[in-house]
């Protein structure tokens, strides 16, 4: 059996088609049958349209009812919202002022951005934020208004059941971001800083280690970006600040280690001698508070600064080779070696050291250290360095005042209290210059008959120093560190050869009556004061 459906009437005719009728091969009671079925047909069609005419009626009457008017009601739909606000009954314009004035409330809300323990915020407003999809407003006036009534029907049965929301979109200034950024939330960036010491009235104080904060600037504006335009559901923000962090290289736990003692020397200066003075006395306030992690190494000429009368320094007799002449910067060695001297002691690694062309009377043979600095005073000819090979940091306190340059350094002792360490200078050689070796220079600057010294005696020697170390009183260690030579040098004294000054005044041309005698060596040498 085949449904078929034809035109006729201006009615769809939908009908059974039979292949016997189509024939014409039918009798009288198989037509009368064929008769009853048609008029069933129609009735059931008559029925069908009957309905149909009937649901359509309805439907218009439907869209009407829940339009609450015509089509050219200006009044927006029931259950429109747009974000939290019901816009049902308002028109356009309506709708437009009242999402303005909940963007005006979104931009008091405010974003506080914490950067490590600190935090600043501003408004969202602040920022910039605009309202950008305003044309929200008049597409929401439109709907069940628009296309066919089925259409316009299913627009309004979807309200009734689900209600129709409108998200708002936004926009921020990109400066204003970027300004806040750089003005308010960077202002928190601090540089590391690394824990310092410094010993003051006999006690350390330790100020402790600054961790740094730089803070990225292009990623902290794209999370406050993200924040507002992608996450936000209109509350108060709270964001992290994307910085690095750095911590410094070390820690102040480790300057609280620095209380004992490790090794300390005292050299006397003869404080009249006021040139001298005044370049040992500032040498060696340079070297006062000197610290040294392990592993790190110290050059004192470097942190002398350079020999000038402009960088402090002041003119003195030094040595040159075998000669004394005056020279900037002298006395500066004698503060090398009274730290060369608490280095001894405190067995911290001395990686450079040179002694005197000759010998000098503040410490024993061997135990002085020598600076010249040549050209330049960070890449001397000579210097002393110290490394600190310990596993703790060493602190250095210096003081020159009142005739003695004293030197101690400080770390933690790890070494046995029953160790003991001791230094022996040792004299190989020891000749001194004879009487017929002194030097006679004439001088015509200086009177005749005058004289005057210009350089004292020296001996050649060669001696070594030894470190002898005893555990209990016994010997464990014993060391030739190094051997030095000195050269010799006869005394020097300046003869005048100019006009004489009798007694009244008036210069003369005589000749001194005789030459000065020899000047004698010192009985021994001075000892470095030790612990």
């Amino acid at each position: 059996m085949v449904i078929t459906c034809r035109a006729g009437s201006g009615l769809p005719l939908c009908g059974r088609r039979s292949t016997l009728a189509d024939k014409g091969r039918v009798t009288g009671s198989q037509m009368l049958v064929l008769r009853r079925d048609r008029m069933k047909i129609k009735n059931i069609l008559a029925a069908l349209f009957l309905a149909a005419g009937l649901l359509w009626i309805g439907s218009g009457s439907t869209v009407k009812a829940a339009g609450s008017g015509d089509l050219d009601d200006p009044r927006i739909t029931d259950g429109v919202f747009i974000e939290e606000i019901d816009v049902s009954g308002m028109t356009a314009g309506e709708a437009q002022a009242a999402v303005e004035s909940y963007v005006d409330q979104l931009k008091e809300r405010t974003i506080t951005v914490h950067v490590n323990d600190n935090s600043v915020d501003t408004t969202i407003g602040a920022l910039g934020l605009s309202w950008t999809n305003t044309g929200i407003t008049e597409e929401a006036a439109w709907i069940g208004k628009q296309g066919t009534v089925i259409d316009r029907y299913k627009d309004l049965q979807q309200l009734q059941s689900h209600g129709s929301r409108y998200d708002l979109e936004f926009a921020i200034d990109d400066a204003a971001v970027t300004s806040f950024v750089q003005n308010e939330i960077s202002s928190f960036n601090i540089d590391p800083k690394e824990p310092s010491l410094k010993r003051e009235d006999g006690k350390f104080i330790v100020t402790e280690s600054v961790t740094g904060i730089a803070v990225n600037e292009t990623e902290t504006e794209n999370s406050i970006k993200s924040a507002i335009l992608e996450k936000w559901q209109g509350y108060n923000i709270e964001l992290e600040a994307t910085a690095e962090i750095t911590q410094p290289t070390h820690s102040s736990d480790e300057l609280y280690a620095v209380q004992d003692v490790l090794g300390t020397a005292t050299t006397d200066y003869n404080s009249g001698n006021v040139g001298r003075t005044k370049s040992l006395e500032l040498s060696t306030t340079r070297l006062n508070g000197v610290l040294l992690y392990p592993g790190e190494e110290m050059s004192a000429s470097t942190l002398m600064g350079e020999r000038s009368i402009e960088g402090g320094y002041s003119t003195a007799e030094g040595y040159i080779g075998t000669r004394t002449e005056e020279m900037i910067g002298a006395g500066i060695c004698q503060t090398a070696t009274t730290l060369y001297d608490a280095a001894l002691y405190a067995e911290v690694t001395v990686t450079e050291r040179r002694n005197h062309s000759k010998t000098v009377s503040y410490v024993p043979y061997a135990f002085d250290a020598t600076i010249y600095a040549g050209a330049d005073y960070r890449n001397p000819q000579q210097d002393l360095k110290l490394r600190n090979d310990f596993d703790y940091p060493i602190y250095i306190e210096a003081s020159a005042r009142k005739g003695k340059c004293t030197f101690t350094i400080y770390g933690k002792e790890t070494r046995a209290s029953n160790r003991k360490v001791e230094y022996i200078s040792t004299t190989l050689e020891e000749i001194w210059p004879t009487e017929d070796m002194t030097q006679y220079v004439e001088d015509p600057n200086l009177p005749a008959g005058t004289q005057e010294k210009t350089q004292g005696s020296y001996p050649k020697v060669t001696a070594t120093l030894t470190k002898v170390v005893t555990v209990d009183g016994k010997e464990i260690e014993r060391t030739v560190l190094h051997t030095d030579k000195y050269k010799m040098a006869p005394p020097e004294y300046h003869v005048g050869t100019g006009a004489a000054l009798p007694a009244d005044g008036q210069p003369t041309d005589q000749p001194p009556a005789e030459q000065p005698p020899v000047e004698q060596p010192p009985a021994e040498q001075q000892p470095v004061d030790h612990p």
